[in-house]
């Protein structure tokens, strides 16, 4: 019985202690946005090389993709990081 009583003695209560979660959801808008910047980038490296990705738009339109593919791109992240 004095072995019990010295062994409850030494225990120690647990606290409870409140831990919080986080959440690392992606939200689609973010990967689309993500998709959206690469595509930009890589569009814009490939035409210094003398290849358009698209080229199916017209001279006019096609130019100006990398920058289009780009502000959306950064758009659609930024409404993602404020949904999620």
């Amino acid at each position: 019985i004095l072995l019990m009583v010295n062994k409850q003695k030494k225990e120690k209560k647990m606290k409870k202690v409140k831990v919080k979660e986080e959440a690392s959801d992606t939200s689609a808008l973010s990967i689309l946005g993500g998709l959206l910047i690469v595509l930009a980038i890589v569009d814009f490296g490939l035409s210094w090389t003398g290849v358009n990705l698209t080229g199916f738009l017209g001279p006019e339109v096609s130019r100006f993709t990398p920058m289009i593919f780009g502000f959306i791109g950064a758009s659609l992240l930024s409404a993602g990081k404020e949904s999620g």
